[in-house]
């Protein structure tokens, strides 16, 4: 069990990560999430410097609107052509205090990409970069030479699904190839049938851009493909540096018992490799995993469930591994706003007042809970059930840092996404909080997000309390909380 979330280890999680959206939506800006921002936002001035891997620093402007999101602007186009981002590349920003980030960029396969050839460290564009053809045009990576993105753009104005094009490369040699859909539901595309021959008979690097122009039309489309970036001499691909990976958590068994690492990650770095992982946690913490290896796939297996759980990893959580060598990793752990977790304290979560009659005891080299706390939880629950309210109302019960469910029956009539609602405790004062559909297991269903940690810290609930949300005014919704706390049923 874990004491309550407070401020200060708010302040101790400085990650937040950003997904890329099909264009225009993240062409020109994106938005800090607001979980951050209610964190750091007053720290952070008009202009704020990313830095990336490669030794580059961009000054991006921030633009703070009157709702209060806060998005970057100003370069942030600039920053996002040098670096090729399109849609299903991730970004994880790491917050080093006086408006200074450092960025880590994930391509889509989930491994951070192999960083633009510069020769200095502004945010001047080299030469190799000033490429731009007069006829339409779009740039791509080879992504493990098995196809090349297509933008959403110029896909809906040249291109038809399963329809023959070619590719021509600089002497003028042709090879044929299909397109079809980047995913389900996107307009973009991706060059798929056909391109690894292309891929390999013209020795595409992985992770080097490069330039797909429109040459002709009828009878058939032809795009010549023009190398942009340069590859570093005597290597292909990735270099040694590019160690991080990402993870998303999916509603699925498989995530609940082990996780794949991605297959580039395996090429890489597979070799080094033993059959236990050690992971480190911002917390401190150190978990020792077993690497199971399963034809060309390895997985991280044995404690992953209880790993899991111990963190709530759960269905919309993303996490950011680095390698450190030597089988070692280390992690950063995203909830489903895409910021960092507030990470769970080795302590008791019981009040002062009774901690002696709660605190768990060590048997065996496991956790085991009192008797007293076993009384305490099940007597919270029993009262909160108990409790019925005239008014409409749901209950749940408190977590290590999770947020509560407000069940779907009760947020369809009674909640709407984004929009600021209130609780209230037993004297009367009030914390602003919104909400967000649960994506996971309950579809309809909503989670009380941002403001709900300060209202959490505030009123000192623990793990193990149990909470009846009372509907007790409409317009602006204010939901009275009646907390049932565990410390108090315990024997």
């Amino acid at each position: 069990m874990h004491s309550h979330l407070s401020s200060s280890r708010a302040k101790e999680s400085k990650h937040f990560m950003k997904a890329i959206l099909l264009l225009p939506v993240h062409s020109k800006q994106i938005r800090i999430p607001d979980e951050f921002i209610s964190r750091f936002g007053n720290e952070l001035n008009n202009v704020i410097t990313l830095t990336v891997p490669d030794g580059c620093q961009w000054n991006i402007q921030l633009n703070k609107c009157h709702n209060n999101e806060v998005f970057l602007t100003n370069k942030w186009q600039e920053f996002s052509q040098h670096y090729s981002l399109h849609y299903g590349y991730y970004l994880d920003f790491n917050y080093q205090g006086n408006s200074n980030f450092n960025v880590v960029i994930y391509d889509t396969t989930s491994l951070e990409i192999s960083y633009p050839i510069t020769t200095s460290t502004t945010t001047t564009n080299t030469a190799s970069n000033e490429y731009n053809p007069k006829n339409p045009s779009f740039r791509s990576k080879s992504f493990s030479n098995q196809y090349a993105y297509i933008s959403s753009d110029f896909a809906s104005k040249y291109l038809k699904l399963n329809v023959p094009i070619k590719l021509q490369n600089s002497r003028g040699n042709q090879w044929q190839v299909s397109c079809r859909k980047h995913t389900v539901n996107s307009s973009a595309m991706r060059i798929s049938a056909g391109f690894c021959k292309f891929a390999k008979e013209n020795n595409l690097s992985e992770g080097v851009t490069y330039v797909f122009e429109l040459i002709k039309k009828v009878p058939v489309l032809v795009l010549l493909v023009t190398q942009l970036h340069k590859a570093p001499r005597g290597r292909h691909g990735r270099s040694a540096k590019e160690k991080h990976f990402k993870k998303a958590i999916l509603p699925s068994p498989l995530h609940e018992k082990q996780i794949r690492i991605p297959n580039e990650f395996v090429t890489r770095f597979g070799k080094e490799l033993g059959d236990v992982a050690e992971i480190s946690v911002p917390d401190g913490s150190v978990w020792e995993m077993k690497l199971e290896k399963r034809n060309e796939n390895i997985f991280l297996s044995t404690k992953w469930q209880e790993f899991a759980e111990y963190y709530s990893i759960e269905y919309g959580c993303y996490m950011s591994f680095k390698y450190e060598g030597d089988s070692k990793f280390s992690v950063v752990i995203f909830d489903a706003t895409s910021v960092e977790i507030c990470y769970p304290l080795k302590t008791s979560c019981t009040s002062a007042r009774k901690m002696s009659e709660v605190e768990t005891s060590e048997n065996h080299g496991k956790h085991v809970i009192s008797m007293a706390a076993k009384h305490g939880f099940e007597g919270a629950e029993i009262a909160a059930n108990e409790f019925n309210p005239e008014n409409p109302f749901f209950r749940t019960k408190v977590y290590r840092d999770r947020y509560p469910y407000a069940p779907s029956h009760f947020a369809k009539k009674y909640l709407k996404p984004d929009v600021p609602i209130k609780l209230q405790n037993a004297d009367g004062k009030q914390w602003e909080v919104c909400c967000a559909f649960n994506i996971a297991k309950f579809p309809g269903a909503m989670r009380i997000l941002k403001g709900y940690f300060e209202f959490h810290s505030d009123n000192n609930l623990s793990e193990g309390d149990h909470c009846v949300f009372e509907l007790i005014k409409l317009k602006p919704v204010v939901l009275k909380v009646t907390m049932f706390r565990a410390v108090d049923f315990a024997e």
